[in-house]
């Protein structure tokens, strides 16, 4: 599980700022962080190298501001690890000197922030940055990666029991091919689809419980509210092998020659995955009705 500090993703485009640049009213750790103690809760967990900070904060160019999330709902924010740590007196040392109910003001200098590119824009005026951070609560990251391990078993195992009974309730063959499940509706003529072929392909995609969420052909999308006048209704074109599609996809692709037509189970694994898609959910087994339209060898 990668996590990284949000200020690279968080921290927005150059702005003409009134720069702040009078600290005196912050203190400077052993580590160099300069802090400003908003409220000390004395009574709560210490924040410690491993855990991960769930809470708010908010950015600040001088006295401007630029991101504004302590109205927002709480959320898990900064892993405190080794590898996200920039330089000495960074918002990691800094968070380690906060308890579980404080908020803190910490200022970095910005020729410092823009040096180890942390997001900062190197032509904004202010002097400091100024992150306003309030620590609600803490977990440790390898709670928070079990956690994550446990759920995505349970996922999966459901995952299994759905692709179970849909093939026993379709009468599917329950052997996988190159790890689809393929029922084949019409035989093509000449070779399969092979890596590096590039094919044309018309489909139509759907979760198990039928539901669909796209295609190619127009008349399915107009009588499925998936309908978008901006988008061309004809085959999918792509090159087998290359990367283009998920890799059930590029799997399905391999099973047909030029006229074949299938019906194709793809597990999350090689579809989608942990990913959540909007329709599509994560861990979601996918089928896609395909019609191999032609293939350019």
């Amino acid at each position: 599980m990668k996590r990284k500090i949000f200020s690279a993703l968080l921290l927005g485009a150059a702005l003409g700022v009134n720069a702040q640049n009078n600290i005196e009213d912050f203190a400077t750790s052993s580590d160099g962080v300069k802090y400003k103690i908003e409220k000390i809760n004395q009574e709560g967990q210490r924040v410690k190298e491993g855990d991960l900070v769930i809470g708010r904060f908010s950015i600040y160019y001088g006295d401007s501001l630029v991101y504004n999330g302590m109205n927002r709902p709480s959320a898990p924010v900064f892993p405190v690890v080794k590898q996200n740590h920039i330089f000495n007196g960074d918002l990691i040392d800094g968070l380690k000197l906060m308890h579980v109910g404080d908020i803190t003001t910490f200022a970095f200098e910005k020729d410092t922030m823009v040096k180890y590119n942390t997001g900062v824009p190197k032509d904004i005026t202010a002097k400091y940055v100024f992150y306003k951070v309030r620590v609600d609560s803490v977990t440790s990251l390898a709670e928070m990666e079990k956690a994550e391990r446990e759920q995505a078993e349970q996922y999966r195992q459901k995952e299994t029991s759905l692709i179970e009974d849909y093939l026993t309730k379709e009468g599917w063959n329950k052997q996988k091919t190159d790890g689809i499940y393929v029922k084949l509706l019409q035989k093509g003529t000449g070779a399969k689809a092979k890596n590096g072929d590039k094919v044309k392909i018309h489909y139509i995609g759907q979760l198990l419980d039928g539901t669909y969420f796209d295609t190619s052909v127009e008349s399915v999308a107009k009588e499925n509210n998936l309908y978008n006048a901006q988008r061309p209704y004809e085959p999918l074109e792509f090159k087998v092998g290359a990367g283009q599609m998920i890799r059930g996809f590029e799997a399905a692709a391999r099973q047909l020659s030029k006229g074949g037509k299938a019906i194709v189970l793809i597990p999350s694994e090689l579809a989608y995955g942990a990913r959540d898609m909007g329709i599509i959910k994560p861990y979601s087994p996918l089928l896609f009705t395909i019609e191999l339209v032609d293939i350019s060898k």
